[in-house]
């Protein structure tokens, strides 16, 4: 059932969860050494029945609880160590309620706990995982700015223009339309045009030299989750240009070849590839008229349309790495880049987010399977880093929602304490404590069950 690319994936993402974890987890433990507030562990993983692969605390170093050095002894109050579910990782706070610790373990009377700290420490200690994790999202996209630099596909590149399908149609784009802003910002490359494509309200094009402002229904960015077609929304144009063909097809057996371009379908124009793909639909079962050019020669043979609307070839991508712009960063340049990157990064995640409580968003919710099916079947560096960065950014945001037992949940509860003037009872925090967990778990149970469902069926 597992094969060995599933595995792959689930170990890519593990490390980016790990580094994302220790560094979010560092964010508080920082903190807390700046304010002099006690920490009782920190542990990267979970260790849970008391078990841990690596165990550091004044009675020594522990390995897999087997092994023990009783000589390296761990100056420092704090336990080190790592557990052996690889599911996230957590800072012990002393005096803080939280889920490490209950009320009644949460030791609030020692000099050095977090209740004995000012509202501005206490919540610099909440707010440094999240903290973390947004810097930590800048830094990797400076580092790739330097490294890799941009390649950009400018629209004003493209040799062929855009052409729509059919929802881009029906709500009044027409195929030669040029996007040039949305919701009034100007837009000049594809990347920066899908990305914001989703979420926009009133998209301008380029019509025949004249500007036309299209206002798209509010139940675009639901329709993109239902049929995830936003890749096809807006295309770019190419021609329909044969690079390979399969044995034993129609479209080997009519002859085609490599470089043979498709120009018409049943005496229908079909010069480009949205063209031959909706011809090819739409007479799926039938023999239809195929016309294409082998050099400067215009062939026409009859074929067959199998039950799925296909021949049996590959199309030929036309888009060429001399269509690209690429960048260079210098290491200074490369800053405000990476800034402005995990910004806008930030800035749509969360504009994105009111499709969460739509039907469709909702069923697009997933877990670790989903989260594991975005990396790459092999390793890729530039992939690794971009997606760590983009997950870094995606867990800021869930960690600051006021939901108990988030740290949004904690600075939450700081606030009106420190509006009220005095704190909230510990019988009632440790409640909150256990409605956040009650709610984390059901969620973790429905998005993974999500991933199920989308796995089998």
């Amino acid at each position: 059932m597992f094969d060995s690319t599933f595995w792959f994936k689930a170990l890519e993402l593990i490390l980016s969860l790990s580094i994302l974890v220790f560094i979010h987890e560092l964010g508080h433990f920082m903190w807390a050494r700046i304010f002099k507030v006690g920490v009782d562990k920190f542990y990267l993983f979970f260790d849970a029945y008391d078990f841990a692969l690596v165990r550091w605390n004044k009675k020594g170093l522990h390995l897999c609880e087997l092994i023990h050095f009783p000589t390296l002894v761990n100056p420092s109050s704090t336990e080190y160590g790592i557990g052996w579910i690889p599911l996230g990782g957590y800072c012990a706070i002393v005096g803080m309620i939280d889920e490490t610790h209950d009320a009644e373990h949460a030791d609030t009377d020692r000099p050095d706990a977090f209740v004995k700290k000012g509202p501005f420490a206490r919540f610099m200690i909440l707010f440094g995982g999240v903290l973390n994790n947004l810097l930590l999202a800048i830094i990797i996209y400076i580092g790739m700015a330097w490294h890799w630099g941009k390649d950009i596909l400018e629209i004003r590149n493209l040799p062929y223009g855009m052409e729509y399908n059919e929802v881009a149609h029906n709500v009044g784009f027409q195929d030669d339309d040029v996007i040039i802003r949305l919701d009034g910002n100007d837009v000049s490359d594809m990347m920066s045009l899908q990305s914001g494509l989703l979420l926009a309200n009133d998209v301008t094009v380029l019509r025949q030299g004249a500007e036309v402002t299209i206002t798209l229904p509010d139940t675009l960015g639901t329709h993109f989750l239902t049929y995830k077609d936003i890749a096809s929304f807006v295309t770019i144009r190419q021609p329909m240009v044969v690079d390979s063909v399969m044995p034993g097809t129609e479209a080997a057996r009519i002859g085609l070849l490599p470089g043979d371009s498709i120009v018409s379908v049943d005496s229908i124009p079909t010069p480009y590839i949205a063209g031959v793909h909706a011809q090819f639909s739409a007479h799926h079962g039938d023999t239809i008229l195929l016309s294409y050019y082998r050099g400067d020669s215009l062939h026409t043979t009859q074929a067959f349309m199998g039950e799925q609307g296909k021949l049996g070839f590959y199309f030929r991508n036309m888009i060429t790495p001399q269509m690209f712009t690429h960048i260079d960063y210098s290491f200074a340049e490369a800053i405000p880049a990476g800034i402005t990157r995990g910004w806008d990064m930030l800035y749509n995640y969360v504009r994105q987010f009111k499709l969460v409580f739509t039907k469709e968003g909702a069923k697009e919710l997933g877990g670790f399977g989903s989260m594991g099916a975005i990396f790459p079947e092999e390793w890729i560096w530039k992939a690794f880093w971009g997606l760590t960065a983009f997950i870094s950014v995606a867990l800021a945001f869930m960690n600051i929602l006021p939901i108990p037992m988030l740290d949004g949940g904690h600075i939450l509860i700081l606030l009106i304490e420190t509006i009220m003037r005095r704190p909230l009872s510990d019988k009632f925090k440790d409640r909150l404590q256990y409605i956040g967990f009650g709610f984390i778990v059901l969620l973790m149970i429905a998005v993974n069950a999500n991933d199920i469902i989308k796995f089998f069926f």
